[in-house]
């Protein structure tokens, strides 16, 4: 497979105001091909989002990136200028907010606001961007897309709107998308709509998605590759399905023993409590020289609390951050 996006060894740390720096991200190296699905996986403040920002180099003021690169079809973000930036940003890689309220102005019709990201990039005329909108919309509303068209975005749903948010990423082709927690906040059902809207996509357009979620269940059947971070570092990257079926490392196997059953065909006692992981996640302003979850582990060894493990190499191609699998 043909690879778009390479990420190489990225270490991204903040400067909060009167604290110490907070390494969010440590030595993380992720790849993906085009048109393949990668989902990001872990737990809130694990680095996912951190990830995803720093690939389209948009992390706050006091963010800062340490080491690395970040390779997209050859070329490295993290070495171009700011106007060179926005001209990458929607149209080679798009991203998808959680809230998507936070993407639409509330006194705009969600149309022109899609209109808007074209008119940004240049290159067409007023009447072939409403063109080009009306046939993405057609795509993604079918038959209500002339209603959302004009709608102001208080009149859609919050399914609606995520909608009109991805709408909004991919206008202009890009052949990555990053959706950040892109169902967090709406119900069962719509998330489960969206991800199936976002697999057309890829289909119809081989459009490569990272896919950051604490929700395992969302992967399943959607996401080719599964990436599962802890306390800023990649501790597992695999085959989706041989990850959700039979984790190596004991983070991912203890994570997902903390999934609902409720839904899963499985009976459920009104005592019966979901599983939670032990201990605490760990002080990121602290740099251990052993494994960051070496005191949550089940399965932790003298060597843990001395080294940092290394991403080790198994079977069928998977990584796992964890000494009984080298060392």
């Amino acid at each position: 497979m043909e690879l778009l996006l390479d990420v190489q060894n990225l270490s991204v740390r903040y400067r909060p105001p009167g604290g110490g720096d907070v390494f969010a991200l440590r030595g993380a190296n992720l790849q993906i091909a085009r048109g393949q699905i990668v989902g990001v996986l872990g737990e809130s403040g694990s680095g996912k989002s951190t990830l995803a920002a720093s690939v389209l180099t948009l992390l706050p003021a006091n963010g800062v990136i340490d080491a690395g690169a970040v390779v997209l079809q050859g070329t490295n973000l993290l070495e171009l200028e700011r106007d060179e930036l926005e001209r990458v940003r929607g149209s080679k890689v798009s991203l998808i907010f959680q809230e998507p309220g936070e993407a639409l102005h509330p006194m705009i019709r969600v149309g022109e606001q899609i209109e808007e990201v074209l008119r940004a990039h240049g290159g067409e005329s007023k009447e072939a961007r409403r063109g080009a909108v009306r046939e993405l919309l057609d795509l993604i509303f079918g038959g209500e897309a002339e209603r959302i068209y004009f709608s102001y975005p208080h009149q859609l749903s919050g399914g609606q709107r995520q909608r009109i948010a991805i709408a909004q990423a991919i206008v202009c082709k890009p052949k990555l998308l990053i959706a950040d927690e892109p169902t967090a906040s709406l119900d069962s059902v719509t998330r489960r709509e969206i991800v199936e809207l976002l697999k057309k996509l890829q289909r119809e357009r081989e459009l490569a998605i990272l896919f950051i979620t604490h929700s395992a269940e969302l992967l399943e059947g959607f996401a080719d590759r599964i990436v599962v971070m802890y306390a800023g570092q990649i501790v597992e990257d695999g085959d989706a399905k041989k990850v959700l079926k039979a984790p190596r490392h004991p983070y991912t196997e203890a994570l997902l023993k903390c999934r609902p059953t409720l839904g899963l065909g499985k009976t459920v006692r009104e005592d019966q409590r979901i599983p939670v992981i032990a201990g605490e996640a760990p002080d990121l302003s602290a740099r251990s020289k052993g494994c960051a979850f070496e005191p949550r582990c089940a399965d932790r060894m003298k060597i843990c609390c001395e080294r940092t493990p290394e991403l080790f190499e198994i079977e069928n191609g998977g990584k796992v951050r964890c000494f009984k699998f080298g060392g």
